[in-house]
């Protein structure tokens, strides 16, 4: 991994360069084949950021196209970061200015132009006062000026040097859309028909059923490879994998762990198994949301913590395929940020849970926690684990697995599975620890919040924002992370192994974000 001046130089090498030639161009659209996709859900929104989920996100590449992209296949880490819809980017002081790709078009027939950029990237729609989507806040924490100057060129002023912008574009801000399209639909309208510039273009969305994408042959790359790709909801794993072994699926996700071997026994059938950039975790509901919820002492969530075995538990679902992190944002993916000594102040200890447990006024009410059906592998196997060592040190819960996300935001609720659990800028700590748990993330802001960070977080994330240099970096990430750790309104679970199915005939590299893309040096019929 890198620190941010490695990762500064890398973005800025790679920016510096023009594609110079793409990827290679597929045959033309007679006789293409259509694929069937059986996922266990559909997020309910498509828009790039009203519609973040682990669910979307193996979509999305396939019908928006980033401004940069993170490049798996020349390294599987994603560390190289290649030209998209940007095919330069260069920084200045607190100023980084990109050039657009001439010539690409958007679903709908129209050019993209820097003004769609802009847009894309604009306080209007993610940062100002009032943004159509205002988890962009989130994103574009010290964005101070973005605008176009030229047809094909835009720059972004930010309060202070930044040397993530191209890193951040690689993500959900990075998907540009188009601007005279979305004013005209709304931003709730362009969820559920979305257009973008990638390969593919939506003509079916039924977020409960189905979404059906088909190809679009004025992509700028190309004409893809599949006439139709079809994701079909399957909420249970049985009928997906009887759905693949039949032909009547091309591929399924979200296959458990126990079932692999399985699954590999049939003929004709590829399992895909990455591990990924991404940690299930849980939330505490800190809040008095019921008025009596008992978790609003934080003895009480300490004491749920230590009452976690969550090695044995990896080990036994996982096979040691995978890890759990002891200390809550000290992962490996924050490079030399990250610290193989730091000390658990929450370890697995029973009798120390009960003594806390002994601290509270809890007298065993029963405590509702809101699952997705089968929304990360193994999550509700560890559920049921959990529950049981919970009841060992005499605290009560409920298990309730629920269809999808709509449902589990619903009150009344103490503890909930989160979507978008983590996400990473390479090298940095500054996501998901400020990013996804700040006052802007969706988690302190959304109907369904689950705390409000204490003014000591907040001030505490501004002064960790405001770092550079990597020694005042680290120690202010680490103040805040201890900040966290005193709240603790949640608990990190394991790296999450993402896995994928698909019948022979394929040939497909799954990348570690869970995208699945239908397209490029990605995917191929043999």
């Amino acid at each position: 991994m890198f620190t941010r001046r490695e990762v500064g130089s890398l973005i800025l090498g790679a920016g510096a360069l023009s594609m110079v030639g793409s990827m290679p161009k597929k045959a033309a659209a007679a006789d293409r084949p259509s694929l069937t996709i059986a996922v266990d859900n559909l997020w309910a929104n498509m828009a790039t950021i009203n519609g973040i989920s682990t669910t979307s996100r193996r979509i999305f590449p396939n019908f928006y196209d980033n401004l940069v992209d993170r490049d798996y296949i020349n390294d599987e880490n994603g560390l190289i970061f290649a030209p998209k819809l940007a095919t330069k980017w260069e920084q200045k002081g607190n100023v980084w200015s990109f050039t657009l790709r001439e010539g690409v078009k958007f679903h709908d027939g129209t050019e993209m132009t820097a003004e769609d950029a802009v847009f894309t990237l604009s306080p209007e729609r993610l940062w100002g006062p009032k943004p159509f989507e205002p988890r962009g806040k989130t994103f574009t924490a010290g964005f101070k000026r973005v605008e176009a100057t030229g047809k094909y060129t835009f720059e972004i002023e930010t309060e202070r040097p930044d040397p993530n912008i191209p890193s951040k574009l690689t993500g959900y801000i990075g998907f540009v859309v188009p601007k005279k399209y979305y004013m005209e639909v709304g931003v709730d309208g362009f969820g559920q028909k979305p257009i973008g510039t990638g390969p593919y273009k939506v003509t079916t969305f039924r977020s409960g059923e189905i979404m059906v994408l088909e190809a679009f042959d004025d992509y700028w790359d190309g004409p893809p490879p599949v006439k139709q790709i079809s994701w079909k909801i399957v909420p249970e794993f049985a009928a997906r994998m009887a759905g693949l072994v039949s032909k009547e699926f091309d591929f399924i996700v979200n296959i458990p762990t126990d079932q692999e071997a399985t699954l590999e026994g049939y003929k004709g059938v590829t399992l895909k198994r990455v591990l990924a950039d991404n940690y299930p975790a849980f939330a505490f509901n800190t809040r008095p949301d019921p008025a009596d919820n008992p978790l609003v002492d934080p003895n009480l969530r300490y004491a749920m913590v230590q009452a976690i075995d969550m090695n044995a538990i990896v080990q036994a679902l996982f096979n040691g395929t995978t890890e759990h992190p002891a200390v809550p944002f000290n992962f490996k993916e924050y490079g030399k940020f990250y610290d193989p000594n730091l000390p658990v102040k929450l370890p697995y200890d029973v009798a120390a849970a009960k003594a806390l447990v002994a601290k509270t006024k809890y007298k065993g009410e029963r405590l509702r926690w809101h699952i997705t059906r089968q929304f990360y592998p193994n999550y509700e196997a560890a559920a049921e684990i959990m529950v049981e060592q919970w009841r060992e040190i005499g605290v009560n819960v409920d298990a309730i697995v629920l269809d999808n996300f709509e449902l589990v935001y619903r009150r009344p609720f103490h503890l909930m599975n989160m979507s978008m659990s983590s996400d990473f800028i390479p090298g940095d700590p500054y996501q998901p620890l400020w990013l996804d748990w700040g006052p802007t993330a969706s988690r302190s802001t959304a109907t369904w919040k689950t705390w409000d960070p204490s003014p000591e977080f907040i001030e505490l994330g501004k002064k960790f924002d405001a770092t550079v240099e990597f020694e005042d970096r680290k120690k202010a990430y680490l103040a805040l992370s201890e900040e966290w750790q005193r709240i603790t309104p949640g608990f990190y679970l394991w790296k999450s192994v993402y896995n994928c199915a698909h019948r022979a005939g394929i040939d497909f590299k799954f990348k570690p974000n869970g995208e699945m893309r239908i397209y490029g040096d990605y995917f191929k019929f043999v």
